[in-house]
């Protein structure tokens, strides 16, 4: 069954048509109505301003065959299940490095290790879907990874040694994302704590012993980095969530704990500007409605999809040209005063999994490439990043498209489309939107807004 039919009892929160929506593509003139009141602060009183929402709109989705996700600013760490995307898993794959050369670890006969803990600090942003007791996985990679010069990607699972060197009884916790921690005589942000088995800390002991941790290089081409994931085998739809960690905060880190005799020491593995990292990320969206609208881009009229680091979102204006000539045909061409590209959403209030809570628009170059549009840095909502803030209220976002209206109609470049960043990008986030297309059941369709003026 089709979300259109569905999603109202659930949830809150490619190609182009043929050529028989081409009548519809010239119907728009027909529907114009004088709005002398709107954009008059845009053109003289004295001129005849019009208002216009009926051009035709073609919108799909595309997926990708791939995204580069090394060293982005966030972490993602988690699965969920979301019963229009089917399951996310996304893994972090990390090297770690000694906080300092050649440290006293003490000896294998006298150095106790008393504990050893992964901690990774979260994002203001905390985390994506519904959080609740998550089982932790730690392994040991065998990949040598790379920092300068080499790309890693989103669907790239790592190779590990398959042994979780998670502390056993240890591996489910609940985050926490608020309280303080309290480590040793420090009182610290909120983090999470994922404590690991302690023979890791007695590997470290025997490494630096042997001089492995006299050099960085040394260090990482024997113990090269580690996976952390959650286990998601037991998830229903609608559980599960992504968590957002800084891997370069200071609270972001391997700390081990020893003793040797009465002397107790600790000492870290930093991840950091020096070390690789990627995030691993795999979707299974067997038999949903997003399988269904990749398959069928004709879908995306229905409704259309983005979802960070897999799938974009298409809008085309495929006979936004016409708009220069009158109904007879001639050529009649106008001032744009004021345009908004409008992309209402499905967002239904037991939904954990919240659309987007800002977007960005960007003109198609060719498939794999974008540009900015001419409004790139105009009437940006978002301070500082150009993006467009989602209204919940309304439930939609409103790009300003007035500059670059005006572009197409003088036709200074191609017409290829736009398509619908989330402000990070894709291997930052793990969000997903839900746009209404032109053809939706409900109430709300994406529509172009555009005051204007005549010659």
């Amino acid at each position: 069954m089709h979300r259109k039919t569905k999603s109202l009892s659930l949830w809150r929160m490619v190609q182009k048509l043929s050529a028989t929506f081409f009548c519809f593509g010239l119907g728009f003139v027909s529907c114009k109505k004088n709005a002398n009141n709107i954009g008059e602060n845009l053109t003289s009183n004295s001129l005849d301003v019009s208002f216009v929402d009926t051009f035709t709109l073609v919108t799909y989705s595309e997926e990708l065959d791939s995204v580069q996700s090394d060293e982005t600013a966030v972490g993602l760490l988690g699965a969920y299940i979301d019963p229009e995307f089917g399951k996310v898993d996304c893994g972090l794959v990390m090297q770690i490095e000694p906080s300092s050369l050649s440290p006293d670890l003490g000896t294998t006969f006298s150095t106790v290790v008393d504990s050893i803990v992964l901690s990774l600090k979260f994002t203001s942003l905390l985390y994506y879907g519904a959080p609740a007791a998550m089982t932790f996985e730690v392994y040991e990679i065998t990949d040598d990874l790379v920092r300068d010069d080499q790309d890693y990607y989103a669907f790239e699972a790592p190779n590990h040694t398959g042994t979780n060197i998670v502390l056993t009884g240890s591996e489910t916790i609940t985050p926490d994302f608020y309280s303080l921690v309290v480590v040793g005589d420090d009182t610290v942000s909120a983090h999470l704590r994922i404590p690991l088995l302690t023979s890791v800390g007695d590997e470290f002991v025997v490494d630096s012993e042997a001089g492995l941790l006299a050099s960085t290089a040394t260090f990482i081409d024997n113990f090269k980095g580690i996976y952390v994931k959650v286990a998601s085998s037991s998830l229903a739809v609608g559980e599960g969530a992504v968590l957002y960690f800084s891997p370069e905060d200071i609270l972001s880190e391997v700390t081990m704990y020893f003793h040797d005799g009465a002397t107790a020491g600790e000492f870290s593995f930093l991840i950091n500007a020096n070390t690789a990292r990627y995030n691993s990320i795999s979707f299974d969206r067997t038999g949903t409605d997003i399988e269904a609208a990749l398959a069928d881009p004709d879908m995306g009229m229905s409704e259309f999809y983005a979802q960070a680091s897999s799938v974009r979102a298409i809008v085309e204006l495929p006979y936004i040209a016409n708009f220069n000539y009158d109904a007879a045909g001639n050529y009649n061409p106008k001032i744009i005063n004021k345009a908004e590209l409008v992309l209402p959403v499905q967002d239904y209030v037991p939904d954990p999994y919240n659309p987007s809570g800002y977007l960005f628009l960007a003109r198609i170059v060719d498939a794999n490439s974008s540009s900015f549009t001419v409004d790139y840095n105009f009437g940006s909502s978002f301070d500082g990043s150009n993006a467009v803030s989602y209204d919940d209220d309304a439930r939609e976002y409103r790009f300003i498209f007035t500059r670059e209206l005006q572009r197409l109609l003088t036709g200074d470049g191609e017409n290829l489309g736009y398509r619908i960043y989330p402000p990070s990008f894709f291997s930052s986030s793990i969000e997903r939107v839900i746009f209404n297309g032109p053809n939706t059941l409900l109430k709300e369709k994406p529509r172009l807004e555009v005051t204007y003026t005549d010659y």
